[in-house]
């Protein structure tokens, strides 16, 4: 008859020790949406959407703002140096299309 050893095996999954601190238990048992009710997942799915919506307002208002100070930083160049319009796009960072437009906007 053969023996069988008995080992002790740890569970192969090791996850890093900050896995185990209580902070995050608590975190990932409130965001289990198993455990959740339809309401209460329709209210988590709402304030999620409306981050998300907070986020994207956000973008916009920060590219309005580069895209203002493009303007300015691309209209001072044109009416205060004698830069081509290749060198101006190329300090301001933006296409030589935006800075014949600005060019066009001076001139109305």
């Amino acid at each position: 008859m053969k023996t069988i050893h008995t080992h002790t095996f740890t569970n192969p999954i090791q996850f890093p020790k900050f896995w185990d601190e209580d902070w995050l238990k608590v975190a990932i048992d409130e965001l289990d949406s198993r455990k959740m009710t339809p309401d209460e997942k329709a209210s988590l799915e709402i304030l999620i959407a409306r981050n998300a919506e907070s986020v994207k307002a956000e973008s916009r208002k920060i590219k309005e703002a580069e895209q203002r100070k493009s303007l300015e930083f691309v209209t001072g160049l044109l009416q205060q140096t004698n830069f081509d319009l290749n060198k101006i796009a190329t300090l301001a960072g933006v296409t030589v299309d935006f800075v014949e437009s600005v060019q066009r906007q001076i001139t109305k």
